[in-house]
Formats: structure tokens, sequence, C-alpha cells
């Protein structure tokens, strides 16, 4: 795929997951693509279309404008009317010399953080992806195309193989046929374990965004899912290596190698010399193949002092009543917390056992405030999401 380029059918996908994704943020409410991920080229933007008033449509633009570097010279005199136009000014861009992308991080450790990559470097992946499931018929996204792990491979791969893509939601039948190529996360496929008793012949799963819990695997390859395929990567990197699940060694991709970084930890580097970090300590266990042993720590700035929000949630994880939580850091600078009660527990009682278990902790370590849920805020991709 070296030297082709972005194509239009990538470019509209990835658009139009970015815009409903803007569009949710503004108005606190999705609004829905159709089953193959996208809105007609033709479709009007605004209220008689769409739906978008004019803050919705700088939005819009101002997300694409970050996702595909561009700027306001590539438009014309009047602000698109057309979904089509969109795609317009993304293929404008690419062809006046845009060669970067930009994705966000999920947040789940922290603020969102724009992570920029080459577009010649995903389109390079994607390639080399579709070689490797050339055979693949049609692709079901359960993940949007506006992270890193959907854009290559929800809009990006399937282009390459100019199959079709269809957007399916767990919950409802995903009408799996030979030759699918099913993309979904952690979550969702330990979710399929329990929904799906027999997966039809010939389907492939790939999974990305977190590690898979003990036995999804194996449980969904004994329902006769042909592979399940475990991509190893962060949005400050893409992908990094890919494994056949369960097995634990992960073979790397072939942009990048492994070099020493000290006395006994590893680093990524690419054919141009860029670097990245890996987001879990390492075992290399060969010359292009590595196994996982843990995360590296998040920690964080409170007042001066480190502290690791996940030592914190594990303190208040502990407390009698307390099912699930979450900590990070607030705008404020201090840490909150996020507290899912055990059923028949009140948020009232918690509260207290909660500032009492708190009161334990040196005073940056405290969280500054408590919100109580029937479960974590998670984004579409299933990881932890901010929350106000």
């Amino acid at each position: 795929m070296n030297g082709t380029g972005l194509r239009r059918t990538a470019a509209h996908l990835i658009a139009c997951a970015i815009v409903a994704t803007e569009v949710r943020r503004i108005r606190e409410t999705p609004i829905p693509l159709s089953v193959d991920g996208v809105w007609p080229e033709a479709w009007r933007i605004g209220e008689e279309g769409l739906g978008l008033d004019s803050l919705e449509q700088l939005g819009a633009l101002g997300a694409l404008a970050e996702a595909f570097d561009l700027d306001d010279s590539l438009l014309n005199e009047t602000p698109p009317t057309f979904v089509g136009a969109w795609i317009d000014w993304i293929m404008e861009g690419q062809a006046a010399g845009g060669v970067r992308m930009t994705v966000r991080t999920s947040g789940s450790t922290g603020v969102p953080q724009p992570c920029t990559h080459f577009m010649s470097d995903l389109l390079e992946e994607a390639a080399f992806l579709a070689a490797r499931f050339s055979d693949r018929r049609r692709v079901v996204a359960l993940v949007p195309a506006d992270h890193l792990y959907g854009i290559i491979w929800t809009a990006m791969l399937p282009s390459v193989l100019e199959v079709p893509v269809v957007v399916r939601t767990l919950g409802a039948p995903l009408g799996l046929v030979a030759g699918d190529l099913v993309v979904a996360v952690p979550e969702q496929w330990e979710a399929a374990v329990r929904l799906i008793r027999q997966f039809p012949d010939d389907v492939i799963g790939v999974s990305s965004g977190g590690s898979l819990g003990g036995g999804v695997a194996e449980a969904v390859l004994a329902a006769g899912l042909r592979r399940l395929v475990d991509i190893y990567g962060a949005s400050e990197t893409s992908g990094i290596a890919m494994r056949d699940a369960p097995a634990a060694t992960y073979e790397l991709l072939p942009r990048w190698r492994l070099v020493r970084c000290g006395e006994s930890d590893w680093q990524l580097i690419d054919g141009a010399g860029a670097t990245g970090r890996l987001p879990d300590h390492i075992d290399r266990t060969g010359d292009r193949s590595l196994r996982l042993l843990g995360r590296r720590d998040g920690a964080v700035q409170v007042g001066g002092h480190n502290v690791w929000p996940k030592r914190v949630a594990e303190m208040l994880g502990a407390v009698d009543g307390v099912a699930e939580t979450a900590v990070r850091l607030n705008a404020t600078g201090r840490l909150k917390a996020y507290i899912v009660p055990r059923e028949g527990i009140g948020s009232a009682d918690l509260a207290a056992n909660l500032e009492r278990a708190a009161a334990q902790l040196p005073v940056h370590e405290r969280p500054k405030s408590f919100r109580f849920g029937a479960t974590l805020p998670r984004n579409a991709m299933g990881k932890l999401e901010d929350w106000a």
C-alpha cells in the first residue's frame, strides 16, 4: 500500500465516527450511524439532514481538522453543507501533503492526550495486517473508527481488502457468517462468551484495548471461533505486536524492534529512529518476540508528590460494601473517586466508611470528591472514561 495514500472509503468511515463522537460530546446524547458505519455523502449536515446546529458543525470541523492535519485554507467560501464535503476536505488535505493523523488517548489514566502519527506508518500497518487477513470477506465492527484500533482495523484494513464493513452491537443479533473478521475489545469478548453459543464456521476475532480475562480465548475458541488475534499496542505507538490467544508470546509488527533501555528495561525503535515507550514491562523471549509482565505504574503529581491512583483505588476497594472503584486526577489537581456499591448497600452509609478509610492516607492521596453509580463510566471501546 506504500504510496497509495488514504482511500476515500476509509476517510469516510473515520470522519463519520469522529463527528459522531464530537457531537455526542457536545449534546451528551449519541447521534446514530447507519449499519455500515457512515452517513451517505449526499446527506445534508444541517437541520434538514443530520440535524447539526451551527455550534455542532463548528465542533465537527474542528475535530476533523485535528484528526486529519487540516486547516481552513482548503475549505470553500461557504461552510460544508453535505457529508461528502467533509470527505472532499479530507482528501484535498491528503493531496496537499497532509502526512499526519492525530488521535486522543482514552483518558483512562488521566486527561486525554493527543497522539500524532505519520499517516504512512498507519497505512503500512494496515497493509501488513490486510495481507495477513486477505481471506476475510467482511469486517464486523463492534468498536468505533475514531480510536486508533478502530481506525486501522475497521476503516483502513477493509479499505485495502475492498470488503464491506458492518457495525454491530452486542445485545442484538450479530448476524455472523463465514469469512467474517470481528473487531472488538476484551469486555465485548467476555460478553460474547455468555451470549454466543456457537460461532459460524470460519469466523476470526480480533481483540485490543486491554488484557483478555482468564479463559476468554479458550471459551470463544471452544464455541467455534477459528482464531482470536490479540493486538498489543497503545494510542501513542499504534500496534506493537500480535499473538494468537491464548498463547502468551507476542510477535512484533514489522515497524518495531526492541532495544535496551537501561540495564533491565526495553523500548521500541522503528526504522526512522523514532522511539516508543512500551506500556508494560516485558520479557524479551526472542529477537522479535515478547511476553508481557505487567503494566508500568501510572503515577501522577499531587502537590509535588508522586501519587498512584491505582493504589488508592485498591485501598478504597477494600472498604466493606464497595464493588468497584476508579480513582483519577481531577482538573483541580486533586484526586477524585468513582464508587460502585455492592447490591443493597446505600451510598450514604458507604460514603462515611470511605471518608474514614481515606483519612488514613496522606493528605495528597486522599480523594477530594466521591461519586457513586451502578457501573463505572466506560466509553465505546470499553475503557474507563472521565466523570464530572
